[in-house]
């Protein structure tokens, strides 16, 4: 069984509107998206992935997928829409860091390609530099630096907790740590 979100009309805010990002070529940076997630009245701590969807213009459809499929972002035959598959028989902290790899590739990649299908995003080291780029996004969107040190100190670096609080995998936060360099409490 699938169940399909419908798809709204993006709620960019206008100084976001693709002329106005970072690169001029109509990238988002993780403080842009959460800047529009805010905007568009979007619950960013923890972030509510899924709204965020619907603020991007983003169609979200849950469907039983292949074990090793995570999700999939994909322009829409209309050649305007975009649409995130997301795996529905993975855990909801799984498809939480799916959703937000998918919109890591919307708002990089999004002019590269029309597809992007996405396997076992931390077990298979043989990921290319746009899956790297994806997965380093959606850990910045998911567990945003300041806050993630604050909940690191807040919560004796139980990764249990931590991964508890922004509702993402223990795997997730122990990345997340190494990737800014934090050692100790369990993170190392």
């Amino acid at each position: 069984m699938a169940f399909i979100r419908k798809s709204v009309k993006p709620k960019i805010p206008e100084r976001f509107e693709q002329g106005q990002a970072v690169s001029g070529d109509g990238r988002f940076n993780v403080a842009q998206v959460l800047d529009i997630a805010k905007q568009g009245g979007v619950q960013t701590s923890p972030l509510d992935v899924k709204a965020l969807l619907g603020v991007l213009g983003i169609s979200l459809i849950s469907i039983p997928m292949e074990d090793d499929v995570s999700g999939m972002l994909s322009l829409s035959d209309n050649g305007k829409d975009w649409v995130v598959k997301v795996n529905a028989l993975h855990h909801p902290n799984r498809q939480r860091f799916t959703i937000a790899h998918e919109i890591a590739h919307f708002c990089r990649h999004r002019f590269l390609q029309a597809k992007f299908e996405d396997l076992n995003f931390f077990r298979n080291g043989e990921s290319n530099q746009m899956e790297i780029e994806a997965n380093r996004f959606a850990s910045e969107l998911l567990m945003p630096e300041s806050i993630f040190r604050d909940k690191v100190r807040a919560l004796s670096g139980s990764i249990e907790d931590i991964a508890s609080f922004f509702k993402v995998s223990t795997l997730a936060v122990r990345v997340r740590a190494k990737n800014l360099g934090m050692k100790g409490h369990g993170l190392d």
